[in-house]
């Protein structure tokens, strides 16, 4: 994880294959979701291009990050550890420190492309400004491993050209 400063949001970088090429997109980590019992924990992290924010399910064995859902919570909300019902569930919002935790100090992560297409065709059909859990539709080769040498794009690189 990286933090530029003392108030910059912690953020982490996601291998995405994509059109533009594969490569690591440095993205702000937003917060946590937390189910009642505490045994589910997601991770709600920013698409730098999109600025749609996605809730991830940690896979550490694979290194993948699986998207489930696109949350519009914003950042108060997580840091007051607003609770919310999703498909009948109720989670409690925590703010970034608390989902840079369940990181384990990992800040390299693969977004796995057929969830990540789940969510964004479920987005589409539903066009709700919010999505519930989805499972994997689209099934893809899961990658395990970051090729060597993919190129790095920084969020300072995308302000500036902004």
């Amino acid at each position: 994880m990286t933090e530029n400063s003392s108030s910059a949001p912690p953020t982490i970088f996601l291998y995405t294959e994509e059109k533009r090429g594969n490569q690591l997109v440095e993205s702000v980590v937003i917060g946590q979701f937390s189910d009642f019992s505490g045994s589910e924990k997601l991770i709600v992290v920013q698409d730098p291009h999109t600025r749609i924010n996605f809730v991830y399910r940690i896979d550490t064995f694979s290194n993948n990050l699986d998207a489930v859902s696109i949350t519009h919570h914003t950042d108060e909300e997580f840091a007051a550890r607003k609770s919310i019902s999703i498909n009948g569930a109720t989670f409690k919002l925590g703010p970034p420190a608390d989902a840079v935790k369940l990181l384990r100090g990992k800040n390299q992560w693969i977004q796995d492309k057929g969830s990540i297409l789940s969510v964004l065709l479920q987005g589409a059909a539903t066009n709700t400004k919010s999505v519930g859990f989805v499972r994997p539709k689209i099934q893809r080769d899961r990658i395990d491993k970051i090729p060597p040498g993919v190129d790095v794009e920084y969020l300072r690189d995308r302000s500036a050209e902004g």
